[in-house]
């Protein structure tokens, strides 16, 4: 059964929004990524075996394809949002003991930049 939270408008929104970030998960998860090390870079914390904070860095690249592709697979799972999260929010939140801080952080950035990719 559907989830009641998604319109059917929301649901058609959202399909596009995942196509376009699995077609564009590297390069735009690693300019995400390299705005939010520049504009805030308490955040390279969780990051310190990285040696180039760039776009163009080798696993700042990898790394925000991990990230934008996971996004890009959660729309996918619009009904159970939860259980497909959970283990992510606790490799993040319990393992790797992310600031929270940082995700509202990433997601404006990600918002700012998401007409370059349309």
């Amino acid at each position: 059964m559907p989830s009641k939270q998604f319109t059917a408008a929301d649901r058609t929104a959202l399909a596009e929004v995942g196509k376009v970030l699995s077609q564009h998960a590297e390069a735009f998860g690693a300019e995400s990524l390299a705005r939010l090390f520049l504009t805030h870079p308490a955040s390279k914390i969780y990051f310190s075996e990285f040696t180039d904070y760039s776009a163009a860095g080798p696993r700042v690249r990898v790394h925000g394809a991990k990230v934008l592709g996971a996004v890009a697979k959660a729309i996918g799972h619009l009904d159970d949002l939860h259980t497909h999260l959970e283990p992510l929010a606790a490799k993040h939140g319990h393992d790797l003991v992310v600031d929270p801080q940082n995700f509202p952080l990433l997601t404006l950035i990600c918002q700012e930049l998401s007409s370059q990719y349309r």
